[in-house]
């Protein structure tokens, strides 16, 4: 650990877990040391998510035949966690070439410094934005749509913009759990700020224009081409996710098939458009 100041704060007899407070770098993490029961259970949720691709070979199996922890629910309960799963994915991806972990590391310095104002109002956390790139990981398997750190950023982003506009972001492990329910969140204050982001990410980042290359343009109807998978889950798919990619400019991909795939979803959207016209 770096040097840094650490505090123990909030130690009471009624509390679940003990609240570290860790001051290092450009801003203080906020940790919660709970006691673990590390189990070998199967879980049926989790037996379909050993499919999914974006992964190294084996992977996903053999992380989660490791099972699931068990962490306090009450004084008296007890209930499954799968953070610690959660954890080992994220490294696992770090395993790979690409971008994948330096997107989300600059994805999480903007929400903290820009989208939260410095952390001083409630939003989107690291676990949600950890969420968005495992999705992002299996919904671009390919490691091209890795290999250059601007498009690395654009795929977390149509994801998240996704999950702010039909307010619902699933468990990677769990989808039939949102995780934006019952939040308590801002999320179309939030979604404006992504949006703004997606569109100028020069003014969040502090850079110079020219060092992310030629800046996406801000899109006419976004918002209601991004709500399309509330109404029809298939749309939650690569060839979906390329048209918002290719909207903002950013898809640079060689695949023929999927490139007729992205085209075959975008004539449907203008078919949509249309019709609803």
């Amino acid at each position: 650990m770096h040097a840094g100041s650490l505090n123990v704060a909030s130690l009471r007899e009624e509390q679940l877990h003990l609240s570290l407070l860790v001051s290092s770098g450009w801003r203080t993490i906020n940790f919660h040391v709970v006691p673990v029961v590390r189990r070998k259970l199967g879980v049926p949720a989790l037996v379909g998510a050993q499919q999914m691709p974006g992964f190294p070979e084996g992977s996903l199996r053999r992380i989660l035949s490791q099972g699931v922890d068990l962490v306090p629910a009450s004084t008296q309960l007890w209930r499954t966690s799968t953070d610690y799963l959660l954890t080992r994915l994220l490294g696992e991806l770090g395993s790979l070439q690409g971008h994948r972990l330096d997107s989300l590391s600059i994805l999480d310095r903007v929400n903290h410094e820009s989208w939260r104002d410095g952390g001083r109002t409630d939003g989107l956390t690291f676990g949600h934005l950890k969420t968005v790139l495992l999705w992002a990981s299996v919904l671009f398997p390919a490691p091209e749509d890795w290999a250059e750190l601007q498009g690395a950023v654009y795929r977390l982003l149509v994801v998240l913009l996704c999950c702010l506009a039909t307010r619902k972001l699933p468990h990677f492990l769990h989808p039939q759990r949102n995780l934006l329910q019952g939040s308590d969140l801002d999320l179309s204050a939030i979604y404006e700020r992504v949006e703004g982001f997606a569109s100028q990410p020069e003014a969040a980042l502090r850079i110079h224009a020219t060092h992310l290359g030629r800046p996406p343009p801000r899109i006419g109807g976004l918002r209601a081409l991004l709500q399309l998978p509330a109404s029809d889950p298939t749309y939650w798919a690569t060839a979906y996710f390329d048209v918002l990619l290719d909207k903002f400019q950013v898809l640079n991909i060689q695949d023929k098939d999927r490139i007729s795939a992205m085209q075959s979803i975008f004539q449907k959207t203008r078919t949509l458009g249309s019709e609803e016209s």
